[in-house]
């Protein structure tokens, strides 16, 4: 699996190493001993552990560090260096910038142009590219997580340690907050596989909850806000009528970039040649290279 989180705080300090008390999961979070952490906060490795009232440094396990203090961003798992692209409006200016991760065809030219739009609140742009992403925008202290229109790109969120943290899986922030399960949760969604009204914005973990498909989430210093950025259609008012040629053209237009997308994307071979399956009937030794590609 592969994800990525991070977290808004009130206090200003709060940054690339959460400190907080008595709270925090197992799992995909760890405590790193053995000296201060970068970013972080130095009292918080140097507590004393037999101290009740100590506080603990936590950051996810095996995460790369998008950016730290003062709302840090990790992207965790196994991404390609294709997958991850950040970009700062400004050398001037650091608080301002743009993280994608996942697909996509845009050109840094296109992020940047985005990156100044959604700084005036404009977030459309972001999600207009080909491909399969998540777009996290940070303008000053306010951060902005942009969810897709489908849904299949979701963006959880929960409180803690006086903010608020965010993921792409449910389960991390579960660990993070230790929450138990969601029984009414899961009830629904036995009761009622086919109607995501029934769900709501509910997630299978007490506590953890899910932004609505077309929707942001935006942090100011730990305080959350959920916005949707698509245009709402009036119930008293018909849509005008669109041509079928013209909107299945669209679609199929809209299917090809994104394939397109996907196949120009760097090729990423594995490091080791292919496994030798071992005997196989009627191939011999040699047969069996030839089949690999590799020379007889």
């Amino acid at each position: 699996m592969r994800w990525l989180v991070g977290w808004s705080s009130i206090a200003a300090s709060f940054g690339t190493a959460g400190r907080v008390s008595g709270q925090g999961g197992s799992g995909p979070y760890d405590h790193p001993g053995g000296g201060p952490v970068t970013g972080g906060l130095a009292d918080a490795d140097t507590a004393r552990p037999d101290d009740p009232a100590a506080e603990r440094t936590v950051v996810p396990v095996g995460a790369q560090l998008l950016w730290g203090d003062p709302d840090p961003l990790w992207a965790v798992g196994d991404w390609r260096p294709d997958e991850i692209r950040t970009l700062a409006a400004d050398p001037a200016d650091p608080f301002t910038r743009l993280a994608v991760l996942g697909c996509c065809a845009a050109t840094d030219a296109e992020l940047r142009s985005a990156l100044l739009a959604a700084r005036g609140g404009a977030l459309r742009h972001l999600t207009q590219w080909s491909g399969s992403y998540t777009a996290v925008v940070q303008t000053g202290r306010r951060i902005t997580v942009v969810g897709d229109l489908a849904g299949a790109r979701p963006v959880f969120h929960t409180p803690w340690a006086g903010g608020t943290a965010y993921a792409t899986a449910a389960l991390p922030l579960a660990d993070l907050i230790e929450a138990q399960l969601d029984i009414g949760h899961l009830a629904a969604l036995l009761a009622c596989p086919d109607s995501p009204e029934a769900l709501g914005d509910g997630t299978p973990y007490v506590g953890v909850r899910r932004i609505p498909p077309g929707h942001a989430l935006i942090l100011r210093e730990g305080s959350r806000e959920i916005t949707g950025y698509e245009p709402v259609a009036s119930l008293a008012v018909a849509a005008p009528t669109a041509d079928p040629e013209r909107a299945v053209e669209g679609v199929r237009e809209a299917l090809v970039d994104a394939v397109r997308a996907r196949l120009t994307a760097p090729r990423h071979a594995p490091d080791t040649p292919p496994h030798d399956p071992g005997p196989v009937p009627g191939m011999g030794p040699a047969d069996r290279r030839a089949a690999r590609g590799a020379p007889a």
